[in-house]
């Protein structure tokens, strides 16, 4: 499902970037729209990780009010393989999901 594209390492964080091409399904659980049953098609993924914390960036096609729905993070854990959930409201934009 997740290709690597690059890797890049520093001293405090080792930088993966995906692509992909997958479709993640809204539950409807977004506090922000109606987001029940939207398809948003998932294209790229970018995991930043400190040891302790991961930044993730996801790439979609959708618009930021996917914000709070479990059924677009579960899809992502998914394809991750571990557990993530979304960032704060403010860091969320149209085609890009900030979480962690």
């Amino acid at each position: 499902m997740l290709t690597v594209k690059n890797t890049t390492k520093d001293d405090d964080c080792t930088r993966v970037v995906y692509t992909c091409n997958f479709v993640a399904e809204c539950d409807g659980s977004s506090f922000w729209g109606d987001t029940a049953g939207r398809r948003v098609n998932v294209t790229g993924i970018s995991v930043s990780d400190f040891g302790d914390y991961k930044s993730i960036y996801v790439k979609h096609d959708s618009t930021w009010d996917i914000y709070s729905d479990k059924g677009f993070a579960r899809a992502i854990s998914n394809a991750l393989g571990y557990r993530v959930g979304f960032t704060e409201q403010g860091m969320q934009e149209d085609n890009c999901a900030s979480m962690e």
